[in-house]
């Protein structure tokens, strides 16, 4: 398993934490697997009976032909199989995660580092690297650009407790004392709400 700093999560499984909270009965943590360009089944009732393309178009792959440019073992190449449609799903659920965890990191609800390999130095990410064309694709693949170098590095979330995670409450004096705590920390630094949150989960083990 690759090594991840403490207090950090990688891409995968900080996909899996927002997908049980997004699908709670429907994520299987597997659907990171699922192939591309697959084609939902009323996709398939739409396109299945057109006659195939002519001139410039004609001899190119066609959804009838290949729904996906890959199956793995136990895959179907046929848009009405079940089993298809199951992958198809599970893409789409991916998708959908992998869009919200972006709308999270754009809004500063999370945070992001990079690691470097080579120095093992992190490097926090801006959430403007999120508003990039690109970023979809860093997500997809757990890496991105490490600021003042060429190479690519590994992106991380800083931990974060799942929605349906117990949390223990704090006695009213160790309340107080966290307000109090957080009060001389901003009278000296300026944190954002999710800095704030580390901080106090950092000091108080909340």
């Amino acid at each position: 398993m690759p090594f991840v700093p403490s207090g950090y999560l990688s891409i995968h499984e900080a996909l899996n934490r927002l997908g049980r909270e997004l699908f709670p009965s429907a994520w299987t943590g597997e659907e990171h697997k699922a192939r591309r360009g697959l084609i939902s089944e009323e996709e398939w009732s739409r396109i299945k009976d057109l006659p195939p393309p002519r001139g410039g178009g004609a001899g190119m792959e066609t959804p009838r032909s290949n729904p996906a440019r890959k199956a793995a073992p136990h895959s179907s190449l046929d848009p009405s199989d079940p089993l298809y449609q199951v992958e198809y799903r599970a893409r789409q659920r991916h998708v959908d995660v992998q869009r919200r965890l972006r709308q999270l990191l754009d809004a500063g609800e999370l945070e992001a580092a990079i690691l470097d390999p080579w120095t093992g130095k992190l490097h926090q990410v801006s959430p403007s690297l999120w508003r990039r064309h690109d970023a979809d694709r860093m997500i997809e693949k757990g890496q991105a650009p490490i600021p003042g170098s060429l190479n690519t590095g590994k992106l991380l979330v800083k931990q974060f407790a799942e929605a349906n995670e117990p949390r223990k409450p704090l006695p009213r004096a160790k309340i107080r004392e966290a307000i109090e705590a957080l009060k001389a920390k901003l009278a000296t630094e300026s944190l954002t709400r999710p800095q704030q949150a580390d901080f106090l989960r950092r000091t108080f083990i909340i």
